[in-house]
């Protein structure tokens, strides 16, 4: 297998583990935010709403900010992906929390 094949799989495999982990830690999370906040469905709506604006944001300013180089180490490019990555985790996050909290009924 060539080098480009193993780095590919790794990106995929590191991908799988933070999506498995945030969801993970959502699931565990979520029952203490369910018990101690107490929320309604307008609550569980805000935290959906709040998903998908991380998530917009992450990808919009991915794609918006044109700071890719052909080497793709410049401190900038380091910036615009960790800033993506940390956006999408806490916008999966939100998300799994808006689907994963009880409403108070």
């Amino acid at each position: 297998m060539s080098e480009q094949w193993i780095k590919v799989l790794r990106k995929i495999g590191k991908a799988f583990v933070i999506v498995f982990a945030t969801l993970a830690v959502a699931a565990l999370v979520a029952p203490i935010v369910s018990e101690q906040l107490a929320l309604g469905s307008d609550g569980i709506r805000w935290f959906r709403l709040l998903a998908l604006g991380l998530v917009a944001w992450g990808v919009l300013g991915k794609s918006g900010w044109e700071v890719q180089t052909y080497g793709g180490v410049s401190p900038h490019e380091n910036f615009s992906s960790r800033w993506f990555l940390g956006l999408y985790v806490l916008g999966l996050f939100f998300g799994a929390l808006g689907v994963l909290v009880e409403p108070v009924r």
